[in-house]
């Protein structure tokens, strides 16, 4: 892990993995994550969610928001469970949370019953669709809240096509990580005022910042229509081509000057001076007739055979690589791109690393998401309540 949150505690009571992955973050940029999770139902729901045909250690839904984290599991509905939250709140950096409205009253937990205690508290929220009108109290999740309502699912969907399904948890993850952000540019002024912050994040707001583009276009009376099919796509060197055994491979050559090394590499150097294809504006006019030969082209050679002859191409261009291959990928090894995360002495898997880097080194060595409960006594220790620990485990207020 990195060490520039070293020192910064944060306290967490936040489940499945919007706001968990913020705090996933700050554990990797060496936060100490403290994760409160429910006595109720064995804890974070994410817990016991699955991935079809995985299982064992290693739950990919869970660890990809709670890596590096310590757990203690408090009953914060009985009045001891909350009072030991208090204190560690009392001593805290950074609180997080995605409950609804309704449960942070309930426990307790909304911002001016925790800033009153701690005034330098960094409180921060995550939300499915903000903090006004009608949906303000609803739940969300990444699929619905953040992908569909905000016009990804739309774009993505060819005419007369279903909709796509999503392929991971870009609202979560991209929501996370902007509430890292967003709390460390908090934390930078406390240093600099002493004031604490409230810091709120949800997901429609985070699935609309990346449909930025659309939006531009929308405003301008430009709306985005559903996705061109690969045929008909507006520029023939901004598109994806199917290999001969049935891959496909992204070029992008937004640069008019890549043409002519392009086309000599790929084979078709005759080309180069077609008054059809010599500049972007002729390609956009014949189009279909550029794609129709690429088209033919690509598919009479493999992924592997291309992938040699486009490696040194003047202008960008992608493999449409599977997990597999992007664990196993050069590039994202010597970068420290995909990195190990040791769970226990017999089990570790790979993951994508968090996304930035710091003082020019890979992020190193970073530990699996906690047990449940696994560190309740040592965190209650930590904060002079060891010698309750065999009532509160009576009471049922801890695990």
């Amino acid at each position: 892990m990195y060490d520039v949150m070293e020192g910064v505690r944060v306290i967490e009571v936040a489940e499945h993995t919007f706001v968990p992955a913020g705090g996933m973050l700050l554990a990797d940029w060496g936060a100490d994550v403290i994760k409160v999770e429910r006595v109720q139902g064995q804890g974070d729901p994410g817990r016991h969610l699955k991935l079809p045909g995985t299982g064992g250690r290693v739950n990919p839904f869970f660890e990809a928001g709670n890596r590096g984290k310590r757990s203690i599991a408090l009953d914060l509905t009985q009045e001891a469970g909350r009072e030991a939250l208090y204190t560690l709140i009392d001593s805290a950096d950074v609180f997080t949370t995605n409950l609804r409205r309704s449960a942070r009253r309930k426990l307790g937990i909304e911002p001016e019953q925790l800033m009153t205690r701690n005034p330098r508290l960094i409180y921060a929220r995550g939300t499915g669709y903000g903090l006004n009108g009608a949906m303000a109290d609803d739940g969300g999740f990444d699929f619905p809240s953040s992908w569909c309502r905000s016009g990804s699912a739309y774009a993505q969907t060819f005419p007369g096509g279903e909709p796509p399904s999503q392929p991971g948890s870009v609202g979560d993850l991209m929501g996370g990580a902007t509430l890292a952000g967003a709390i460390a540019a908090a934390l930078f002024r406390r240093e600099r005022t002493g004031k604490g912050a409230i810091v709120d994040n949800a997901l429609y707001l985070v699935g609309i910042y990346i449909m930025s583009q659309s939006m531009i276009a929308a405003s301008i009376g430009h709306p985005r229509g559903l996705a061109t099919p690969q045929i008909a796509a507006p520029n023939p060197l901004l598109n994806q081509y199917r290999t001969r055994d049935d891959r496909w491979l992204a070029v992008c050559l937004l640069n008019d000057g890549w043409w002519p090394d392009f086309a000599t590499k790929i084979g078709l150097g005759e080309l180069v001076h077609d008054l059809r294809f010599v500049d972007h504006a002729a390609r956009a006019q014949n189009a279909r007739a550029l794609i129709d030969i690429l088209n033919a082209l690509f598919g009479s050679k493999s992924f592997e055979q291309w992938k040699a002859i486009l490696r040194d191409i003047d202008g960008v261009w992608a493999p449409m690589q599977n997990s597999e291959e992007v664990l196993a990928d050069p590039q994202a090894l010597e970068n420290g791109f995909v990195t190990p995360v040791r769970i226990d002495s017999d089990t570790s898997y790979m993951v994508g690393a968090s996304p930035c880097q710091f003082d020019q080194r890979p992020i190193g060595a970073l530990r699996g998401g906690p047990g449940y409960g696994e560190h309740s006594e040592a965190v209650l220790k930590e904060i002079g309540m060891g010698d309750r620990i065999p009532e509160l485990r009576a009471a049922g207020t801890i695990v």
